[in-house]
């Protein structure tokens, strides 16, 4: 059975406070290190789950780093068939 996580990305105006979320939401290990190469080694040794990321937008206005974290996403999940990563809304810059 595939597990569904849904966040909103909306609060997310530092790359801290994506990581935060995200390793709340996908429930990281406590060593969790709140960086790319992290957040890539946890996404990539997940089990079926598909992640859904709203307000995309919203983080694209707000955090500089927010091209850093669409490209962690987008290879997370041509790594890991098990995982599928939806990034809301879908306006051609933000869909998978």
């Amino acid at each position: 059975m595939t597990k569904r996580v849904q966040l909103s990305a909306a609060a997310w105006d530092t790359p801290l406070k994506a990581h935060e979320a995200l390793a709340k939401a996908l429930e990281f290990p406590e060593y969790y290190g709140h960086n790319l190469d992290a957040l890539h080694d946890c996404l990539t040794d997940l089990g079926d789950t598909e992640l859904v990321i709203e307000d995309c937008a919203l983080a694209g206005d707000q955090m500089e780093k927010w091209p850093s974290f669409l490209a962690v996403f987008f290879d997370s999940a041509a790594e890991n068939p098990r995982l599928k990563i939806k990034l809301l809304p879908g306006n051609g810059d933000y869909g998978k």
